[in-house]
């Protein structure tokens, strides 16, 4: 992926965070902005809304996460990314990458935890 990134990097728009499992490092994130190059996060946040919710992340995150806690956080920045960003869309859909499965979840725009249907 950041070869496919530093190759087309005056072709491409926009940065790719890439997340998965494997047997040595467990769950990892990685952010590839524009020009290639790979770096290992504890998170990652991009998109046009991003801008809006790097305070919230960066207060609330915190190493060990829960499952469940890590969820909350992601689903409370995204949806506070779309109250603010127009571009953001009005869904939230997830994948959690463990060892075991890929577990899918969506949240339709009326069931938002923050935002025009939350407030």
């Amino acid at each position: 992926m950041r070869r496919l990134c530093y190759e087309n990097k005056d072709r491409l728009l926009a940065g790719v965070i890439v997340g998965g499992w494997d047997r040595v490092d467990g769950g990892s994130v990685y952010n590839i902005p524009l020009g290639g190059t790979c770096i290992k996060m504890p998170f990652a946040i991009g998109g046009s809304g991003s801008t809006y919710i790097y305070g919230l992340v960066d207060s609330e995150f915190k190493e060990g996460m829960t499952k469940d806690e890590a969820l909350t956080l992601v689903k409370k920045a995204i949806s506070h990314a779309m109250a603010r960003d127009g571009s953001s869309g009005g869904i939230i859909r997830t994948v959690t990458v463990t060892e075991e499965s890929n577990d899918r979840e969506f949240v339709p725009g009326n069931q938002l935890p923050y935002g025009p249907a939350g407030w």
